[in-house]
């Protein structure tokens, strides 16, 4: 059994590109440069409110840079560049899902969420429905996507002190990502949500820099001519046996991609996961919460624009560094098969700029990974705090809360590192489709049902979060993830009948389940979808309902006046 479920160490590589006496200065200078950032934050947390959501006093420019880094992670960026360079064209479609979703987040909820105020998805749906039951869904949703992307986030974590460190030995590997972890929970400590913003916003800038950087040095390679590194992207092109061009759509897309599915199926697979991730990664919690710590809606909504502008921007290089990877290194200078995809963009690196980039490359990646970490964890210890004490019928007195929260930050924390150290050895490259999957099939119809339709309610609540969970699940269970190909959890089986990524059948079911539910119950207040109405579009503080609402108004925190509705939308 533990055959099954463990994963196969990576195919062995000539590590001629890792630089970790370089590396290594330049991560513990970058740590050093974090800790004294958080550390300044922490003058500025006096109560629950300052730590969760640092008293809602993020700017414009504080969560534009932020939000940036949201879909810049280890496989957004070092995976994708490998992945451009063998597939071309429809690796570049795939990329743009991500930006695709950040317009998505910003045309359906930045500018609502944050005017309808409180600290998690509980808040939103406890004006629609009954509040134990909106905060049940609620935590259900954070703590399982959570768990999904966290394990995965350890692993990325162990990938770079593996591949960029060039740490061999797996129990130093192990034990240096536990080291990695906890650093970060003690940031979370010391520093709370803005401790997380000015680490994310470090994140942004150097990520940002390093890749413009590489862009440029890519193009002088190649006489500062982008139609030169296409024409050699082409010529060096690692060959398709189907015959299709790197430019051209077919490598990803065309018949017989898919090794599981039959020929017929290969494009909707594909273009299955082009959907999934453009709703699924807009529903991702940890990914829009932040929200809730801008200074009113209109900021809200200026910054998730901004911020998708810079990932526009972001990927524009990286596709460009895909492509010159290519044109540059040739069909045996990279990773041609799907483990080795991620040396491609060090031995890009290496080429462009020897040690000294290269162990700049370490140095960031390992940044972008704690900066994901980090807000996982501010996220799940607002939903513990809020969602989880609401459910147990416990509210802390105001001056034990903030003590609360902390502690909270440190036994999550150190489970969630013990945890992820734990599955390493595990197969987990299911988890992160999972997870964006139920982004898309559970939070997202829940947010969209709450915020604009007028009959939502309780019963719809439940039946679009745990029918959306329950039927993602199901298909994932019989997908080409669990079974049916060599790379499944249990190759050697094959109970498959789900060839297509979950999320393209799973979305539109949790949104007919959410319309089913509501219409099966007789509850209904439309004082309660007009009260939605108002603090959604203007942000105005409505008299409460009930203790959800005031807690989750801008009001209720003493000495801070209720916005005005121009202020807020």
């Amino acid at each position: 059994m533990t055959d099954v479920i463990l994963a196969d160490p990576p195919p062995p590589v000539d590590n001629t590109w890792a630089a970790p006496a370089i590396g290594v200065p330049l991560a513990l200078a970058i740590g050093l440069v974090v800790f004294f950032l958080v550390r300044s934050a922490r003058g500025s947390v006096r109560d629950a409110d300052d730590f969760l959501v640092a008293g809602r006093r993020i700017d414009v420019r504080q969560n534009t840079l932020a939000f940036a880094t949201a879909p810049i992670m280890y496989s957004t960026m070092v995976i994708i560049t490998g992945h451009i360079a063998l597939n071309g064209f429809d690796a570049v479609l795939l990329m743009t899902a991500f930006t695709v979703s950040m317009l998505v987040a910003l045309l359906i909820y930045a500018s609502p969420l944050r005017n309808v105020g409180g600290h998690t998805l509980g808040d939103l749906f406890a004006v629609r429905a009954d509040e134990r039951t909106a905060r049940t869904a609620s935590a259900t949703l954070i703590l399982l996507t959570y768990v999904m992307f966290l394990i995965v986030t350890m692993a990325a974590l162990a990938f770079i002190i593996y591949r960029l460190f060039n740490v061999e030995a797996l129990w130093l590997v192990g034990g240096l990502t536990a080291v990695v972890g906890l650093i970060v929970v003690a940031y979370v400590f010391m520093g709370g949500m803005l401790g997380v913003t000015k680490m994310l916003m470090v994140k942004a800038v150097l990520v940002i820099a390093f890749i413009a950087l590489l862009t440029v040095l890519a193009l002088a390679k190649l006489n500062l001519n982008v139609f030169s590194l296409l024409q050699d992207a082409e010529a060096n092109a690692v060959p398709d046996k189907r015959g299709y061009d790197l430019l051209g759509p077919g490598r990803l897309f065309g018949e017989g991609s898919t090794r599981s599915a039959p020929p017929e199926a290969d494009p909707w697979v594909h273009l299955s996961k082009v959907f999934s991730i453009v709703v699924g990664t807009a529903g991702i919690p940890f990914l829009f919460m932040r929200n809730y710590a801008v200074t009113n809606g209109r900021d809200a909504r200026r910054s998730v624009g901004w911020a998708s502008m810079i990932v526009v921007g972001f990927y524009a290089c990286m596709c460009l560094l895909g492509l010159g990877a290519i044109a540059i290194l040739g069909k045996d200078g990279i990773g041609i098969i799907a483990p080795h995809r991620d040396i491609t963009l060090p031995k890009l690196v290496d080429e462009l700029g020897g040690p000294v980039l290269s162990g700049a490359l370490a140095a960031i990646s390992l940044l972008v990974v704690a900066g994901v970490l980090a807000a996982l964890l501010i996220n799940v210890v607002t939903s513990v705090t809020k969602d989880i004490n609401v459910v147990r019928g416990r509210k802390p007195a105001p001056g034990a809360e903030l003590k609360d929260i902390r502690r909270n930050v440190v036994i999550v924390g150190v489970v969630s590192v013990l945890l992820g150290v734990a599955m390493l050895p595990a197969l987990t490259h299911i988890f992160i489709p999972t997870s964006i999957d139920l982004g898309g099939a559970a939070v997202l119809p829940a947010v969209v049902y709450s915020l604009y339709w007028r009959r939502f309610n309780t019963a719809g609540l439940k039946w679009t979060v745990y029918g959306g969970i329950a039927v993602t699940m199901f298909m994932v269970v019989f997908s080409n993830g669990v079974s049916g190909d060599e790379a499944a959890l249990f190759p050697d089986a094959d109970f498959k009948f789900v060839d297509i990524e979950p999320g393209l059948i799973s979305v539109p079911v949790a949104f007919l389940l959410g319309w089913i539910g509501t219409l099966t119950s007789r509850e209904r207040n439309d004082a309660a979808f007009a009260e939605m109405q108002v603090r959604a579009l203007t942000g105005a503080v409505v008299p409460a309902r009930g203790q959800a609402l005031a807690d989750g108004a801008d009001a209720a925190r003493p000495g801070r006046e209720a916005p005005a509705p121009s202020e807020a939308h």
